[in-house]
């Protein structure tokens, strides 16, 4: 009988559990959430930034803030030379502050230096939010493409090879004039 409460109970816990954590996936509606830059200031996916706007969301520990630069870049770029259409696009990260070791005070401090080099937003998730609500990697650098709708139209998980790069600036392209 114990046995058979023990069983019940552990089915009953891993089922909450896993309920607990959502997984984003393409053509899903992405969760909403509140979060806060380095100054303090709330931002959610509706924020007046964002509103309107096809957004690439890197979701980012600090020990791997530089695994996805090549495509910061690209993007930066094709913005900077009019390929996207900031009216229509927005980039922004989210940095991971639970997955490293580092003092949030340094972190902060890198923080401020992306967000000078691209001229974007990044956004400081203290305990797992977006882990969380979207079911991306802990140790590692995510991408997140959603349309104006906030339909999630891309998701990378980990380092994202060169080729990919041509494929996600012109999916961000055709949301920009949907």
């Amino acid at each position: 009988m114990a046995r058979i409460l023990l069983i019940s109970w552990l089915a009953v816990f891993l089922t909450g559990s896993a309920a607990a954590t959502g997984e984003l996936k393409v053509g899903d509606r992405a969760p909403d959430f509140t979060l806060q830059d380095p100054t303090g200031k709330t931002y959610t996916l509706e924020a007046p930034e964002f509103r309107g706007k096809v957004l690439s969301i890197f979701y980012v520990d600090p020990d791997e803030s530089d695994m996805n630069e090549h495509v910061s870049e690209a993007l930066k770029k094709a913005a900077d030379g009019k390929i996207l259409d900031r009216t229509y696009y927005k980039g922004f990260g989210i940095t991971n502050l639970k997955a490293t070791w580092k003092p949030n005070v340094i972190i902060k401090a890198m923080v401020k230096s992306k967000q000078e080099k691209y001229d974007t937003t990044i956004l400081l998730d203290y305990d797992f939010t977006i882990l969380n609500l979207w079911g991306l990697q802990n140790d590692s650098s995510n991408l997140v493409v959603l349309d104006k709708e906030r339909i999630c139209r891309y998701l990378y998980k980990g380092q994202i090879p060169a080729s990919e790069i041509p494929r996600i600036i012109a999916l961000i392209k055709e949301y920009e004039g949907k």
